[in-house]
């Protein structure tokens, strides 16, 4: 089964998220925070195949958090699309530079961002070893 964490503070946005992606078979978890999400991204026993990750979060921020991912053996190769209203083109290339597999400004479309999730879990199977 494919697992979904959603690191978002916006409830409604979190919830958004979550149901679109539990109707296309993901088991889904939410974090509010970003070192809620931290722990839930390290639980060995519940990897997420993906991460949907804010970047203004109480706490840790996202920039910061994706930073760590990526630092972590466990972590370092799971897909991670930003959510963001964060949309300047520098905010991109530097969540982009850090680690993001994908970028995605608010307001967004849900197909869109379902499309994308699509995508780069496309390529993270592809990518993967035997």
């Amino acid at each position: 089964m494919k697992r979904a964490l959603i690191i978002e503070d916006d409830p409604d946005i979190a919830e958004t998220v979550r149901y679109n992606l539990a109707s296309e078979g993901f088991a889904t978890r939410v974090a509010l925070t970003g070192e809620e999400g931290l722990s839930l991204a390290l639980d060995r026993k519940n990897t997420p195949s993906l991460i949907i990750l804010d970047l203004m979060l109480p706490g840790m921020n996202g920039m910061d958090l994706c930073r760590r991912l990526r630092s972590e053996e466990h972590t370092r190769r799971i897909p991670v699309i930003m959510l963001t209203a964060k949309a300047s083109e520098s905010d991109r290339v530097a969540g982009l530079d850090l680690g993001a597999d994908d970028y995605i400004a608010k307001p967004f479309s849900v197909r869109e961002l379902l499309a994308r999730v699509r995508a780069v879990l496309r390529r993270a199977d592809e990518a993967a070893p035997e």
